[in-house]
């Protein structure tokens, strides 16, 4: 009998890079690599990433447990205040919605939402993803009998993997041409930046960095900063701010 439903895969989707790490039921862990090619005129971005994916996911095992990671560069966030008025799902969910739609117009009628855990008296998050690339990955899975246990954004992985250390602070999230910056305050998201960075310069992407957390440091009691990224040593950054280098939740990050 195959003991491959033992197998734990963690696939990593990135507009240049699928990557899928592979841990065994015993052995050392693996990592394949499939590059993402631009798209073809009248292709959506999505489309040549879900191409890469599925050609990953057709070695590997069958009823393997499968988790996937999404780049920040594939997702849309909103950070939803918290209101008395807000606490049913489907309240939440209309107010991330209307968010989304005031940021991105027509565009966010193409997203599949997602809120995370409500919390009495403290803000949110919503994530929004191209709901045609998360059937295909969905169905990318069930055609290999692959147990998908999760689908994150990569700033949520992030914001779970580093619960413990940062209450008050702020973490960064850098990556080839995009910069996620989160701040929490007293253990809640206060402040929420998702966009295109200038530049893949890590000299002038620290700058811009540190522009940011200018303009936001009034929101978060802090100078904490957690960066990251696959960057050999975390960005000196002005004015104070203590940087702390954390690895990336999955191999597939550059910065």
């Amino acid at each position: 009998m195959s003991l491959s439903w033992l197998e734990r895969l963690t696939l990593f989707i990135h507009p240049q890079r699928v990557v899928l790490e592979r841990q065994p039921w015993r052995g050392a862990p693996s990592s394949q690599t499939a590059e993402v090619v631009p798209p073809a005129p009248g292709e959506a971005d999505w489309q040549p990433v879900l191409a890469a994916a599925e050609a990953l996911l057709k070695a590997a095992g069958k009823g393997a447990a499968l988790r996937i990671v999404i780049a920040d560069h594939l997702v849309r966030y909103t950070l939803l205040p918290w209101s008395d008025l807000l606490t049913g799902k489907k309240a939440r969910q209309e107010m991330a919605r209307a968010l989304l739609r005031n940021a991105l117009g027509e565009r966010a009628a193409a997203l599949d939402i997602a809120l995370d855990r409500p919390a009495f008296g403290k803000n949110g998050i919503a994530a929004g993803i191209d709901r045609r690339l998360l059937a295909g990955l969905r169905a990318a899975a069930k055609a290999r009998y692959l147990r998908l246990s999760s689908v994150q954004p990569r700033l949520i992985a992030e914001l779970a993997a580093q619960q413990a250390q940062l209450n008050d602070g702020w973490l960064a999230c850098l990556d080839l041409g995009w910069l996620t910056l989160a701040g929490i305050r007293d253990g809640e998201i206060a402040s929420l930046r998702n966009h295109r960075a200038s530049t893949t310069e890590p000299a002038i992407l620290a700058g811009e960095l540190a522009g940011l957390l200018a303009a936001e440091s009034s929101t978060v009691n802090g100078k904490k900063v957690l960066i990251s990224t696959s960057a050999a040593a975390a960005p000196k950054l002005a004015g104070g701010w203590e940087t702390t280098l954390v690895a990336p939740v999955v191999g597939g990050a550059h910065a």
